[in-house]
């Protein structure tokens, strides 16, 4: 793992390092994904080439099994994940699970019902 010290200027942009862009493959234009992770107060870059992607925010009991469950559907409708995060908000009561993913459009519908059969409270479906 490689870790620098990096600048916000006045309007909280930061400069990513050219040998990080360059190891990343990133040029001017091309987007990236920003992840903050609350618990470790951290935020993850990762760079994608993906038009058309989803981000599912999935909340569901913290139950064993339950995430298990809902990937499986989403396995079963073949939905391509780039990047999923999942934690518990309050032990063995709910969770949430965050998916970015490559899904077809006409599908969405169909996939929220069946997440919801399979454990989950609540499905979020956004365009990135």
């Amino acid at each position: 793992m490689q870790i620098e010290k990096l600048k916000l200027d006045g309007k909280g942009r930061i400069v990513l390092p050219a040998k990080f862009r360059e190891y990343l493959g990133l040029t001017t234009g091309d987007e990236i994904f920003a992840s903050l992770d609350e618990k470790t107060q951290s935020l993850v870059l990762s760079g994608h080439a993906e038009r058309e992607v989803y981000l599912l925010k999935i909340e569901m009991g913290d139950a064993p099994g339950t995430l298990a469950k809902l990937a499986k559907v989403l396995a079963d409708n073949k939905v391509d994940l780039i990047s999923t995060e999942s934690h518990s908000i309050t032990r063995m009561q709910n969770a949430v699970w965050r998916v970015v993913c490559k899904l077809k459009k006409e599908k969405i519908d169909k996939i929220k019902k069946e997440l919801k059969k399979n454990g989950a409270v609540s499905v979020e479906v956004n365009l990135l």
